[in-house]
């Protein structure tokens, strides 16, 4: 080889390494979702994903606004990420993996998302198969129905990171909780990379099984008013409670968290947080509104017990009470109002007299 022949091909091994880190930074940090469905479809659809902004880092809700069967919606984020279009239940009805750079494409027949066709990666299309085989089960809101259409999926895919997420996201934990344990155990493979699991709860997740409760550092929440706040636990005596509209006595403790408040006002040496785990934002917004507790962290946690995060501390239903000391312990984790407000009281110390 003469030496125009070996500078040559020095400059085509160049090329071929710098060639693919410039087109990857021109990726802008967006997904962009095409809708293409009858002329006859005329409605809005709501989307939430996780922004994954390394400075703000909240859930980003946005709406489809389809007309004539047409829409385009940019979502903006600079990991990979997950597009759900809600249900009025746990179970969304339509759920999408994407990266950045992603143009990910919305056809079917007609307004009913469980029916669509999402393509525009691989996992999107695995994903897109399972949901159409099982639209009928997804649709019924038969929790029983679709932990076994899961089941069934994650049995024969053990290896498969679509096994993971769709026992994050499907599985109902509060209708078979040892079932759940057990399919996480055939896990195996790329289904247990901690990136799979970051994408439902973006909790901090190392290698090891989430459903073992591990201590709790930190807690993003999508909150009222603020829109997004991230709660440290270790600096301050700290009291969560997670709960849904329905749960039975939940004016009991609301009356409990109001007199908490009462007794300990300063909001900067404490977090009192209550988490809603009901799936409609707007039926959430409208509880905060109406019940007249102020002073505390307004939260909400659409995923609810399938959160990674949820999974890592152990909530598994609700109500649910969890109080940490200054160092971060847990002090108290359980359903019992009475013996979390003891527990709070004791790691607070109180100081202010009585009113």
């Amino acid at each position: 080889m003469n030496r125009y022949n070996h500078r040559g091909l020095h400059i085509f091994r160049y090329l071929m390494f710098f060639i693919p880190l410039f087109w990857a930074g021109c990726v802008k940090n967006e997904i962009k979702v095409e809708y293409q469905l009858p002329s006859n479809v005329n409605d809005a659809y709501r989307m939430v994903y996780y922004a994954s902004d390394p400075v703000k880092g909240w859930f980003v809700e946005t709406v489809a606004a389809v007309q004539g069967g047409k829409a385009q919606v940019i979502c903006v984020t600079a990991n990979p990420t997950i597009v759900y279009i809600p249900g009025a239940g746990s179970v969304p009805k339509a759920a999408f993996y994407a990266e950045r750079g992603d143009k990910i494409k919305i056809t079917g027949e007609g307004s009913d998302p469980y029916s669509w066709n999402i393509s525009g990666n691989r996992l999107t299309e695995e994903w897109n198969v399972w949901r159409l085989d099982n639209k009928t089960v997804l649709s019924s809101g038969d929790y029983s129905k679709i932990n076994t259409a899961v089941e069934k999926y994650v049995k024969a895919n053990q290896d498969n990171p679509l096994s993971t997420l769709l026992l994050l996201i499907y599985f109902n934990r509060r209708e078979d909780d040892s079932r759940f344990r057990g399919l996480w155990q055939v896990l195996k493979g790329k289904a247990l990379e901690p990136k799979w699991m970051q994408l439902v709860g973006r909790g901090d997740m190392p290698g090891g099984s989430p459903v073992v409760p591990h201590k709790v550092q930190e807690m993003i929440l999508h909150t009222f008013g603020n829109g997004v706040d991230t709660l440290h636990i270790g600096n301050q005596p700290v009291l969560l409670y997670f709960w849904r509209e329905k749960d039975a006595g939940r004016e009991d403790r609301l009356i409990l968290l109001k007199k908490l408040v009462e007794d300990f006002p300063d909001s900067t040496s404490r977090i009192i947080a209550d988490v809603c785990f009901d799936p409609d934002s707007i039926g959430w917004m409208s509880v905060v509104r109406k019940d007249s507790l102020s002073k505390v962290v307004r939260g909400w946690n659409f995923h609810a017990e399938t959160d990674s995060l949820m999974i890592r501390a152990g909530v598994s239903r609700t109500p649910w009470f969890m109080v940490f000391d200054e160092s971060g312990k847990a002090v108290y984790v359980g359903d019992k109002s009475d013996d979390a407000d003891k527990a709070f009281r004791k790691t607070a110390d109180k100081k202010a007299p009585k009113k």
